[in-house]
């Protein structure tokens, strides 16, 4: 009988629950979406987009200050209702990596981390609470540059003991899902590799993948939802409709990835969030997918380009390129 309801939930899903678009007016491409809840969303992105819906996204606010205005703020982590961090993308010689906080739900913003070298650029920010987590940003120093903060961003110290990255290893900026936490585990992506410590940072292994690396290609996101089960999604931003890896999916927390050419799709996808057990919805210019075996198929749900998509509470929030966000509400899902 489950799987009778699962079935008919799925049809439903497909034939019924469509995206509730809505554009913005400044027309920024968003990059990066943290929900406290189905009602409370923050998303960020370019022309100093910090947006705040505290109703489901119905409506929106821009809590960034008017000093911002011109930044591109790949990166957001609401902390908690009031704690919110926003990442500043952009060469840190050109005064455009940095972090700010804000602990009046955005009322206020304080710089916490500001980076000033040249060839600094952040790419990702994630915690997994209200104290502990990670900043990437691309290498330095033939290393890869993570920072991490044991307080709740107001100090940030880089990671020493990682591995050596390669010559042109990088990671992008696209949808701030560059990093995954699970409680101690945290798994970062290159354009091809994926770094991973099992104790929050203190020690590093490097994980290959099937994924190929290029200026444009390779991993846009690593995504666990379990201590070993996971995957990675990509494609190519500069010819984002050629057929290229899109989706690899690991039950050992990396070590090894499977892969499937009955996929059925050719693109980018970008980002990935789960909606309930085992059901999974991914985004990317090539449009919307979903999977209901914990991401070992994929399914096509319909063509909108979106950059970076959350769930929570059995609501799925995306945006992407010219100011679009989109909602969406899923009909009869078993949890």
């Amino acid at each position: 009988m489950r799987n009778l309801i699962l079935i008919l939930s799925l049809l439903s899903f497909h034939s019924v629950a469509q995206w509730k678009l809505n554009t913005f007016e400044n027309k920024a491409s968003f990059r990066a979406i943290d929900m406290l809840d189905s009602a409370n969303i923050w998303i960020s992105g370019s022309k100093g987009s910090i947006l705040k819906s505290t109703d489901s996204g119905k409506t929106w606010k821009n809590m960034c200050p008017e000093q911002y205005k011109a930044f591109d703020f790949r990166g957001i982590s609401a902390l908690n209702p009031n704690e919110i961090v926003a990442m500043s993308a952009g060469d840190g010689s050109e005064g455009k990596a940095f972090l700010i906080k804000s602990s009046d739900s955005g009322k206020t913003w304080d710089i916490v981390l500001e980076k000033k070298e040249k060839g600094v650029f952040f790419d990702s920010i994630k915690f997994i609470d209200v104290k502990n987590g990670f900043v990437l940003g691309d290498a330095i120093d033939n290393k890869p540059y993570l920072l991490q903060t044991k307080n709740g961003g107001m100090t940030w110290s880089r990671v020493q003991n990682l591995p050596d990255i390669m010559v042109g290893e990088a990671s992008f900026a696209a949808s701030n899902s560059c990093i995954s936490i699970y409680k101690n585990q945290v798994w970062f992506n290159t354009q091809n590799r994926i770094f991973y410590s099992k104790n929050l940072g203190k020690s590093w292994v490097v994980l290959e993948t099937p994924f190929e690396s290029d200026k444009s290609l390779g991993i846009f996101g690593t995504f666990f939802f379990s201590k070993n089960k996971g995957f990675i999604v990509g494609g190519d931003y500069v010819d984002d409709k050629k057929p290229t890896l899109q989706y690899a999916f690991t039950e050992n927390a990396g070590k090894l990835w499977q892969t499937k050419e009955d996929y059925g799709r050719y693109g980018l996808t970008e980002c990935v969030s789960k909606i309930s057990e085992n059901i999974f919805i991914s985004v990317g210019t090539i449009g919307t997918a979903i999977s209901t075996d914990n991401g070992k198929t994929w399914k096509e749900k319909d063509k909108e380009s979106f950059h970076v998509v959350s769930c929570k509470d059995n609501k799925c929030v995306a945006a992407g390129g010219n100011g679009r966000i989109g909602t969406l509400t899923h009909f009869g899902f078993v949890k």
